[in-house]
């Protein structure tokens, strides 16, 4: 209990050297401005505003680049896959409805869902995810990584094309 408080009061005590240490630094750094020119003033006074903002727009730049980025990123991608909707697609809905495209208006679906074939009109900003979309890049993804094991590179399809346009040319 002794060793306790001897720690807290060495802790305290310094605690109250820095802040008096802090103190005195304080009022020499006022007491060497204010003896300084008026130029030398202004140049104290523009270093300390800038010293207090840089730390403010520092921090601004992380929260754009950690968060506000990465989800305009989501909700890009999120968009795209709403506008790449197909009929014959099954998709799940934010309320958690599962169900097979078979209509698609200007901003409306409509889904077939249950086995009693029910027909539910949602909004198209109420789509979540694209199941059939999620299986064929799936299927895809394990088609290019068996490829990869088997010593087979797929070349992309944009050099298939660029081929074929190339030979039509020639001929």
């Amino acid at each position: 209990m002794n060793s306790v408080k001897k720690l807290l009061g060495t802790a305290a005590g310094a605690v109250c050297a820095v802040s008096a240490l802090a103190l005195t630094a304080f009022a020499e750094g006022e007491a060497a401005a204010s003896s300084g020119t008026a130029a030398t003033g202004q140049t104290a006074s523009t270093a300390q505003l800038l010293t207090s903002i840089v730390p403010f727009i520092l921090a601004l730049v992380l929260l754009y680049l950690l968060l506000l980025r990465p989800q305009q990123k989501r909700e890009k991608e999120a968009q795209k896959m709403r506008e790449n909707v197909r009929v014959g697609d099954e998709i799940c809905t934010a309320g958690g409805l599962v169900g097979i495209v078979i209509r698609i208006t200007e901003d409306t679906i409509v889904l077939e869902t249950g086995g009693e074939r029910s027909k539910i009109r949602v909004k198209k900003w109420a789509i979540h995810e694209n199941i059939t979309q999620m299986e064929e890049a799936a299927q895809l993804e394990k088609e290019r990584k068996a490829a990869r094991r088997a010593g087979i590179v797929p070349a992309p399809a944009a050099d298939d094309n660029k081929k074929k346009k190339d030979k039509e040319e020639a001929e």
